[in-house]
């Protein structure tokens, strides 16, 4: 039987009530499909809006491609697992709560500073974002280039110990239940019939959706705890202030540190730390005090402790706030008190092989955890990504993924790994986050060399291309405008690297999300007091009057006249063919490099950039075998001459040049 379009419903409502609306509603010209002039707020009837947005995705149009049909084709074309699609992919990373948030009554400010609902405005519109605007955002986003919205976690938020007004989408209260805050009030219609018609919405356009799960914590306040106290990590709840992440002597940590590379030795947190937990109580045993779980036990009083930083196991970061590590193994007490039943690197990443045993796996938990993506299959969901999914017991991440795979072949899966390895590759992933992000922000020329030397060495899958995510500095603190211009340039053309906008860097957003990666100490302190965007409500600059959009949709219409070629090695499983060259530039602020196609070696196309972004400078190039002649940059819109194999000129602060390149056969 086939299913009930639950967009369409959404759409009969907003017709039959558009009469009835008088209030105003306040939208970015942006979501409008305006570049220009954002900084105006449009004043618009919300049923109209909404309207006319829904309207546009399920009416027939020529830019609205099949999803079955895209689907298949991208099928015939990939080589090796499913989900491989990944290869051909531009990615647009959604924050619902914050992507979409507004100032809809136009009253300075997102939400009511003095109601208890702090995500409604006196109006009583949900200013924080909601999935109904979402549906609105996807012209926006596919007009950007973008064929893959990848969602941060949209999952229900626990209250115990959450930091801000709004909490982190990463302390998740139940892993099957979807935040009602993003919910549009605006509607009858549960936030699952709004996620639902957001998909569908999505694949009418041709798009994919790819949401992020964090598989190996919970909430404090987790739903679980009560059903599953067997679950959790329990300590003495009067020797609570002694809880830290466990310190190691330094030859037993000089030790530890080895066993990543597979080296090393396995050494236990001391017995006064391990005396810290306790047996998990009863479910009867757990009561409610001040919004906290407490459970009175012949052991006395326990809590559930929070997490801390797993890696390495020195980090300096005290416990957090709100979340806590599930116990993915239950070790039996009678064994010997306390053993492996505490918190420490041995029992959450880097797992003790005595514990590691298919007779200590916690199966009610296990089945429960990897039943969460079948159960999101469910919405139309194409993949997921794996928050910290190398850290999750290998067996059980086999089965996260076979699971899945089970229902969808072309099921994609993507890991929160900094590091683009066959290993990945060998364990199911379709893609990894990356280190571009890092290497590129600081370490400029250097960093492009090691993502163009990895390249050379074949990188085994796609890696996130992109200068920030929702835990790193924003492109604008490393390096302003040109950094951002600079950065798309190189992410769109670099092998192997999905495009990749994180939320707000077209709208040239200064404020970070998060801290965590990549910032400095003084940044750490500075941010870690500020209103996050992670924890607060906050919304992007839609109302900046200068943007990147115009900027990367030039970039991608010139990267469309040699996507034949680049793309050729994927097309072929020729993942193993050097298809880029590292040219000598002369100047440390200069980059470059030569990609091109094996079974069309007559053209190449370079790519050249200044990462000096207060300086004009000097480049000189040498590309052998290129034919004597002028050649015209599509970036800048001029020629450069190549004399015997030379090209030299001047570039401006964060000018790029993208040359397609004649070569001697």
């Amino acid at each position: 039987m086939k299913k009930e379009s639950k967009l369409l419903k959404i759409l009969e409502y907003l017709e039959a009530n558009e009469a009835k609306e008088t209030r105003s509603y306040f939208v970015p010209s942006l979501w409008l499909g305006q570049e220009q002039g954002a900084s105006t707020p449009v004043e618009t009837n919300p049923m109209t809006f909404f309207k006319n947005a829904i309207k546009e995705i399920t009416s027939p149009t020529d830019s609205n491609v099949n999803y079955n049909h895209s689907l298949s084709k991208l099928r015939s074309q990939v080589h090796g697992n499913g989900g491989d699609w990944t290869y051909f992919s531009s990615f647009y990373n959604l924050f619902p709560r914050l992507t979409t948030a507004y100032d809809h009554d136009n009253d300075g400010h997102v939400g009511s500073g003095h109601r208890m609902d702090i995500t409604s405005s006196d109006n009583g519109f949900r200013e924080t974002g909601t999935l109904l605007k979402c549906i609105t955002l996807l012209k926006y986003i596919k007009n950007l280039g973008c064929d893959t919205v990848y969602m941060l976690p949209i999952t229900s938020i626990g209250e115990d110990g959450n930091r801000g007004d709004l909490g982190s989408p990463y302390a998740i209260k139940d892993q099957y239940q979807i935040d009602p805050n993003l919910a549009d009030p605006l509607i009858p219609f549960t936030v699952e019939e709004q996620f639902e018609a957001f998909v569908e919405a999505a694949h009418m356009m041709g798009m994919r959706v790819i949401m992020e799960f964090v598989l190996r914590t919970s909430s404090l306040g987790g739903d679980w705890v009560t059903t599953n106290p067997e679950w959790f990590y329990w300590i003495d709840r009067n020797r609570a202030h002694e809880y830290h992440s466990p310190e190691f002597p330094a030859n037993e940590l000089a030790e530890i540190k080895k066993i990543p590379k597979g080296g090393g030795f396995h050494f236990a947190p001391s017995q006064e730390y391990r005396s810290l937990f306790k047996k998990p109580p009863r479910p009867e045993q757990i009561k409610v005090e001040n919004g906290k779980f407490v459970a009175y036990t012949d052991e006395g009083e326990l809590i559930i402790p929070g997490a801390f930083a797993d890696w390495p196991p020195d980090d300096i970061q005290p416990a957090w706030s709100d979340v806590t590590y599930l116990r993915m193994y239950d070790f039996p007490y009678d064994h010997q008190p306390n053993d492996y039943n505490y918190i420490a690197y041995d029992t959450i990443r880097y797992y003790n092989p005595e514990l590691a045993q298919p007779n200590h796996v916690n199966r009610p938990l296990w089945d429960k955890i990897s039943g969460v993506i079948p159960h999101y299959q469910q919405f139309g969901i194409d993949g997921v990504m794996i928050d910290m999914g190398h850290a999750l017991p290998q067996p059980l991440m086999e089965e996260i993924i076979n699971k899945a795979r089970q229902n969808d072949n072309d099921f994609a899966f993507c890991e929160e790994n900094f590091d683009v390895t066959q290993k990945s590759r060998d364990a199911g992933f379709n893609a990894v986050l990356g280190h571009e992000w890092r290497v590129t922000s600081r370490e400029k020329r250097a960093g492009i060399q090691r993502i163009v030397q990895d390249s050379n060495d074949y990188l085994a899958l796609p890696y996130y291309g992109t200068p920030e995510t929702h835990n790193t500095p924003r492109a604008m603190m490393r390096g302003g405008e040109p950094h951002s211009r600079v950065s798309y340039v190189l992410n769109k053309f670099l092998p192997n690297s999905i495009p990749f906008i994180h939320q707000g860097f077209e709208l040239l957003e200064e404020w970070p999300v998060n801290t965590g990666l990549n910032f400095l100490q003084s940044e750490t302190d500075y941010y870690s007091n500020q209103r996050l965007p992670l924890f607060f409500k906050s919304a992007l600059r839609w109302n900046n009057d200068h943007n990147l959009i115009g900027h990367i949709k030039y970039i991608n219409s010139i990267y469309d006249r040699f996507g034949w070629m680049l793309n050729s090695e994927h097309l072929r499983g020729n993942e193993n063919s050097m298809t880029i060259h590292y040219p000598d530039t002369s100047y440390e602020s200069v980059i470059g490099f030569e990609r091109f196609d094996p079974w069309h070696p007559e053209h190449t196309v370079l790519v050249v950039a200044n990462t000096d972004y207060k300086n004009e400078q000097d480049f000189y190039l040498n590309i052998p075998g290129t034919n004597n002649g002028k050649y015209w940059d599509f970036a800048e819109q001029k020629e450069y001459e190549f004399v015997d194999n030379w090209v030299s000129g001047k570039l401006q602060p964060g000018q790029c040049i993208i040359m397609e390149i004649r070569k001697l056969i």
